[in-house]
C-alpha cells in the first residue's frame, strides 16, 4: 500500500525539479555584464575574431556594402533590446549568414560581445535601445 504514495511523491519530485531547471536556465532580459569593463574587453576580442572576421565591420571601420549589417548604429534588423539580440545570437537568423551561436559559444561570452557592441554603440547617448528596422 506504500507503494503509491512512494509513486506520488517521485513524480511531484521530478515535476518540481524539472520545472525548477527549466526556470532557471530562462535568460535574463538585461545583459548581466553591461558596464563590466573586464567583460567587455573580453567580448570584443570574440567579437573581432569571431563576428568582424567573418561577417561584421567594427565600431572604427567603414566597409560600404559590407554583406551584414552595421551592429553600432540605432538600427536593428533581428532585435533592438537585450533579450531580442541574445536570441538572434543564439538561434541565429534563418535564410542568411547569421548562424546560431547556441552551443557553439558559451551565453556568457554571447552576453560580453552584446555588452561590447552596446559600450561602442552610437546609440548610447539616447540612452535607449536600438530600434527594430522596419
Amino acid at each position: 500500500m506504500q507503494r503509491p504514495f512512494f509513486l506520488v511523491g517521485v513524480t511531484l519530485f521530478t515535476l518540481f525539479t524539472f520545472s525548477h531547471i527549466s526556470h532557471a536556465q530562462t535568460p535574463p532580459t538585461k545583459n548581466p555584464f553591461a558596464g563590466d569593463e573586464k567583460a567587455i574587453k573580453e567580448g570584443k576580442g570574440v567579437f573581432e575574431g569571431v563576428c568582424a572576421g567573418y561577417c561584421h565591420a567594427t565600431e572604427a571601420a567603414s566597409r560600404p556594402g559590407s554583406r551584414c549589417p552595421s551592429l553600432f548604429d540605432c538600427e536593428w534588423k533581428h532585435g533592438g533590446d537585450d533579450a531580442a539580440v541574445f536570441k538572434t545570437l543564439q538561434d541565429g537568423v534563418p535564410k542568411t549568414e547569421m548562424i546560431g551561436f547556441k552551443g557553439r559559444l558559451p551565453d556568457d561570452m554571447l552576453w560580453k560581445i552584446l555588452a561590447y557592441v552596446r559600450s561602442v554603440s552610437k546609440c548610447q547617448d539616447s540612452g535607449a535601445a536600438a530600434t527594430p528596422a522596419h
